[in-house]
């Protein structure tokens, strides 16, 4: 599938193998779910400050975003509490994301969820009802909910992800990936996903052509 007329996706022969429906491995944040906003609420409550003055983060790493931060820890303080507070729960969706993913799930794939929320023990009980709730709220069809930093540990003849690092890893091992459309991603090839509005025909034309969909 071209994006932009150059760049080229194509599925592998070890994305072949896959028994039944064609499998889409869907992050959450930054793709389903605006992480932004809502950790930008929680720490601008936490730091008595408005959530304006917390600029649109250009990196990744949320701890060097310029939203006073000095350490990884730092970060981290803000972000367990909002875990504990429902942020997995209560996250708003990235607009049209609800729609596109019953749409690319109407058209014969499955939704398996990939996302790496596990990233601190105490709170996996809670972590995994509140997403587990969040995609029931947000009524996104799925068949597998998979929690993992190792994207490529559980198969999809597609993923799409809006983590550079996350991106990268999986095209080196030729596994087809769409970027979804971030300030902090711009220097990612495509193909890419600017929005839902178009993005769930982009997955369900890569799938068709790539033989996975009827």
């Amino acid at each position: 599938m071209q994006d932009g007329g150059d760049t080229v996706i194509e599925l592998q022969d070890n994305q072949r193998t896959f028994r039944g429906r064609a499998i889409v491995g869907l992050d959450l944040d930054g793709v389903c779910a605006d992480y932004t906003g809502g950790i930008r609420a929680v720490v601008a409550e936490r730091r008595g400050v408005d959530p304006s003055t917390l600029p649109e983060p250009e990196v990744y790493s949320l701890h060097r975003a310029g939203w006073g931060f000095d350490t990884v820890d730092g970060f981290l303080e803000h972000h367990k509490a909002a875990v504990a507070q429902g942020l997995y729960r209560d996250l708003e969706p990235i607009p049209g994301a609800p729609e596109a993913m019953r749409k690319i799930a109407a058209a014969g794939a499955h939704i398996r969820v990939v996302t790496h929320r596990l990233i601190f023990g105490g709170s996996h009980a809670k972590v995994v009802s509140d997403t587990a709730a969040w995609l029931d709220r947000m009524n996104i069809p799925y068949m597998s909910l998979c929690f993992t930093g190792l994207k490529d540990s559980v198969g999809a003849h597609v993923y799409i992800d809006d983590a550079p690092d996350n991106v990268d890893s999986l095209r080196e091992m030729n596994i087809p990936t769409f970027v979804y459309d971030q300030p902090y991603n711009q220097d990612v090839a495509g193909p890419r996903i600017t929005d839902w509005e178009t993005g769930a025909e982009q997955v369900i034309d890569f799938l068709r052509e790539a033989g996975q969909l009827g």
